[in-house]
């Protein structure tokens, strides 16, 4: 599709519209300027902790969040430590003038933007709040999100929210596959009744205890995906737009509108059909500068 053409059908959504972003946005805004893959960090931290050198994680095999719980059981680590070591490596990293063009173009258009990203690159100049004024749980600090305004609703407008934990709440970082399986297990709590069928009880009432949360815009948003892999490494979130799917089975009336943006020609077979299965349509762009720049009317 055409960037132009698809910048056009996002704004005729954009009172509807949700942006979801990853470590994408800062591999575009650095260039080649730095390494801040996933892969590094985990591989950084390896060499410190265990005093055997890595160059690389094995491709087949395991999985990064595999590979992140192993760190705590290399010379018994406290995951602690291996999360203080997460926080200092994304804070070597400050926000590039393209990540100031991001946020001033979501907060135009006035939309939620969520992020997997524990880096606070995209809400540089932004003041922290909370709904509900204060914050739940310094583990899941789902209430909280940077803005320029405050929101009585997540749904309110722009702010940007943090899916995976964030720099300024150690307990929350979420990278392995151990915690990637609590949080699942403690976000079924906001959804199901029961612990072993997917009824939507507890989501389905006015006033759900998500409510006040970016769980609420994952549920009530088209959501337009890019700068993110979303491969299997990306438990949580992928398990999550499992259940959103779910959600709009049982109740049709509800169903909202996806897109997974990216370069033509990167995405796998995989990933096409986990998206096209949950309903969720794939672009694909000629180049990095249209799903970075042109899809978002940004010029290049």
């Amino acid at each position: 599709m055409d960037a132009k053409r698809f910048n056009q059908i996002l704004n005729s959504n954009k009172d509807n519209l949700a942006f979801v972003v990853g470590n994408g946005i800062n591999r575009y805004g650095y260039d080649i300027s730095k390494d801040i893959g996933w892969e590094t960090l985990l591989l950084n931290i390896w060499n410190e902790l265990s005093g055997r050198t890595r160059s690389e994680i094995p491709v087949d095999g395991i999985s990064f969040t595999e590979f992140y719980d192993l760190l705590s059981l290399v010379e018994r680590n406290e995951i602690d430590d291996i999360r203080d070591r997460v926080i200092r490596f994304f804070k070597k990293f400050t926000p590039t003038p393209y990540h100031l063009e991001l946020q001033n173009v979501f907060q135009k258009w006035d939309v939620p933007v969520l992020t997997t990203n524990f880096d606070e690159s995209l809400s540089a100049s932004l003041t922290k709040n909370w709904i509900n004024g204060k914050l739940m749980s310094s583990q899941y600090p789902w209430n909280a999100y940077w803005s320029h305004k405050k929101l009585s609703s997540p749904l309110d407008g722009f702010a940007v929210w943090h899916i995976n934990g964030m720099v300024s709440y150690k307990n929350s970082i979420t990278l392995g596959l151990t915690e990637y399986i609590n949080q699942s297990s403690y976000t079924r709590n906001y959804l199901h009744s029961l612990p072993d069928k997917d009824n939507f009880e507890l989501k389905n009432i006015n006033h759900w205890k998500g409510e006040g949360t970016w769980l609420h815009i994952i549920f009530n948003r088209s959501l337009c995906i890019f700068g993110l892999g979303l491969d299997v490494n990306e438990t949580f979130l992928r398990w999550l737009l499992i259940e959103r799917k779910k959600y709009f089975n049982m109740f049709r009336d509800r169903v909202k509108k996806g897109w997974y943006v990216c370069k033509k020609g990167s995405i796998s077979d995989g990933n096409k059909f986990f998206l096209d299965t949950l309903g969720i349509e794939i672009i694909e762009l000629d180049s990095y500068d249209d799903v970075y720049r042109t899809m978002l009317g940004l010029s290049k």
